[in-house]
């Protein structure tokens, strides 16, 4: 699937979250209770400098966003499994709001608020402190600011956003993973390879070697255990292969799930503290959150050098449209990132940085759930001797082929299907 190429409505959506800063907080999925919207309210802010509109919530919401198509006109929208409005109240008639309009589309919650034509308002939402409720605060600003920026840009009509919902109430969300009801193929991506050595390490270990070593392994431990899951290779020598052409790989084959290995470096004039940085990070596609992110994500995505000399990075405006349009998905990588953080900890004994989200080209270009690994920090003396031996590599292609093992035995058992292994 090109991601490139999506509706008008989708590029004016995030054409205007950038002009006005769209939020957006992915958190972990929980096992709690369903997430309730109770009601709507808005009171003036005590700077006398505008409102805040404060959405009431049981707990939570996976993600939000707001943006302002018109003068008149804020569109807000919370995405939440399976958000419950049963018992919604709807807002208080207002000074300085005409009237709440609120609609009920995939994977969540939207509301437009109209605004009465004396007054003009800039936009931010954060969560509150208590952790559960949604702030929009209203900023009082001059309409000529407003002109500028809503010029020839076009309201979201919920409308045509609205599906059924799935009253199975399937774990992995509403869009659900791309593969349906199946979890038979696993594209396993070894880093780099060929005129593309990746990061070079303390003695010259090179990335491109380590990514491929444990792949392989990864694989037979797969085909060993679990034979009714087939393995896709991007790469299965020291040869290199675009980024694109290894997304194209994964969909040729109907992937449904795609693991990219890779190993990490960290580069700062302090000697000590370069070979200090250790730990193994499971990324995500999805907008960087941290400095530390954006670097490793600049670093695998150089390989775009080897191709045509280009080093662009995916757009802020890319990202959002996969963000926004492929809920499922990254639901679903977000589960398989937490299990193999798990195993990497419990299983490998292995220092985790976290789970964390970065504009991977290598991700973007596969279309299905998907998770890049870096095992570990080749600039670190231990890590580089630790991931180049033997013992080393069978540990942490362990950890990663448990966690596949584990996602598959729970997406199996949720569609009721035997998975096959010894």
């Amino acid at each position: 699937m090109n991601f490139r190429s999506k509706t008008s409505f989708i590029v004016a959506f995030t054409a205007i979250a950038i002009v006005f800063g769209i939020q957006f907080l992915f958190l972990a999925p929980t096992a709690s209770a369903q997430t309730e919207l109770n009601r709507i309210s808005a009171v003036e802010r005590s700077d006398g400098n505008g409102f805040v509109v404060r959405h009431h919530l049981s707990q939570a919401v996976d993600s939000f966003s707001v943006f302002q198509p018109r003068k008149d006109l804020i569109q807000m929208v919370l995405y939440a499994q399976d958000l419950d409005t049963t018992d919604f109240r709807h807002p208080d008639p207002h000074s300085a709001f005409k009237e709440f309009n609120l609609f009920n589309i995939t994977n969540g919650f939207a509301v437009d608020i109209h605004l009465q034509e004396d007054v003009h308002f800039t936009s931010s939402a954060y969560p509150d402190q208590n952790g559960r409720d949604l702030l929009l605060a209203l900023t009082n600003t001059d309409p000529a600011n407003l002109t500028d920026l809503t010029e020839e840009m076009d309201p979201i009509d919920w409308e045509l956003h609205t599906e059924q919902q799935d009253d199975e109430g399937d774990l992995f969300g509403d869009e659900g993973p791309r593969m349906g009801s199946t979890f038979d193929v696993v594209v396993l991506d070894a880093g780099h390879g060929g005129k593309d050595p990746g990061s070079i390490g303390v003695g010259g270990v090179r990335e491109k070697d380590i990514a491929l070593a444990v792949t392989m392994k990864v694989g037979e431990y797969i085909e060993q255990n679990i034979p009714d899951l087939k393995v896709v290779y991007t790469r299965t020598e020291d040869e290199f292969v675009e980024l694109a052409e290894r997304g194209r790989i994964a969909n040729q084959h109907n992937g449904d799930l795609f693991v990219s290995i890779h190993a990490n470096s960290f580069s700062h004039q302090n000697i000590a503290r370069q070979q200090q940085a250790n730990g193994a990070e499971v990324y995500i596609l999805g907008m960087a959150r941290s400095q530390s992110a954006i670097d490793v994500m600049k670093r695998e995505n150089a390989a775009l050098m080897y191709e045509n000399g280009d080093t662009e990075q995916l757009t802020e405006e890319e990202l959002l449209i996969y963000e926004l349009t492929n809920a499922g998905n990254m639901s679903t990588s977000e589960r398989i990132a937490g299990k193999v953080e798990n195993q990497f900890r419990e299983r490998a004994q292995r220092r985790s940085r976290g789970v964390k989200q970065a504009g991977f080209q290598v991700l973007y270009e596969a279309s299905m759930p998907g998770v890049l690994i870096e095992l570990g920090f080749l600039s670190n003396p231990n890590e580089a001797q630790y991931l180049s031996t033997e013992y080393g590599q069978a540990i942490v292609a362990s950890a990663i082929f448990r966690s596949i093992r584990d996602f598959k035995e729970e997406y199996d058992r949720m569609n009721n299907r035997q998975t096959s292994t010894r």
